[in-house]
């Protein structure tokens, strides 16, 4: 018989979360990319990618304590194999959830690295007292209790994907400090906003 896995239980002053740190990824650092100039939007303001690492991993390491929990939802590194050990070996947190990326290749590929982090997959779901949250890579119209007052944390988009519902891109490079978010940084985005049921379901239907 098959079981169904519960929804993991965090602390709300141990859950922080963000998405796409794209470590080492060059194009997406403006003082060496190659891209076109139409491009330059989407890239950091950073002169070089050695700059742009130690950004995402001071913006960790200053946020999230040793003892906190990380769910990273996806775009671990770039530039090979090498740069997930590299990466994981500079955070100091004990903790991290990789929820998989398009572009985490080695990640899918090999298991060699699993055991960098607690856990490693393609989606899930936790609770943080009461609110449930679905993590996923990709922004989603309507997603699991989404009726309910579930919210969908996603990245991908790199802050280009307007907010729907209770969902929000908690990629890096959309909070103002470029670090992980906490929960009531969260909490206090999504509940600013008038929500609208996204379907045809109702609070009070299953």
């Amino acid at each position: 018989m098959s079981t169904v896995t519960p929804s993991v239980a965090v602390k709300a002053d141990q859950f922080f979360v963000t998405s796409d740190p794209h470590y080492s990824q060059v194009n997406i650092c403006r003082g060496v990319s190659t891209w076109s100039p139409e491009k330059v939007n989407a890239t950091r303001d950073f002169d070089t990618v050695d700059e742009m690492n130690a950004a995402i991993v001071n913006g960790i390491n200053k946020t999230v304590p040793p003892d906190g929990v990380l769910f990273c939802l996806g775009d671990w590194s770039f530039g090979g194999r090498d740069q997930i050990a590299k990466f994981r070996q500079r955070l100091a947190v004990r903790t991290i959830h990789l929820i998989l990326g398009n572009h985490d290749h080695h990640l899918v590929k090999s298991q060699d690295y699993n055991h960098l982090f607690t856990s490693v997959s393609r989606y899930k779901e936790i609770r943080v007292g009461k609110q449930e949250i679905i993590l996923f890579h990709y922004g989603c119209r309507v997603w699991n209790a989404s009726h309910k007052g579930s919210w969908l944390l996603y990245g991908h988009s790199h802050g280009s994907l307007p907010a729907y519902g209770r969902s929000m891109d908690v990629g890096v490079d959309t909070h103002p400090e470029f670090r992980p978010y906490t929960f009531a940084e969260v909490k206090a985005a999504i509940e600013s906003r008038t929500i609208q049921t996204p379907d045809h379901h109702h609070a009070n239907t299953d």
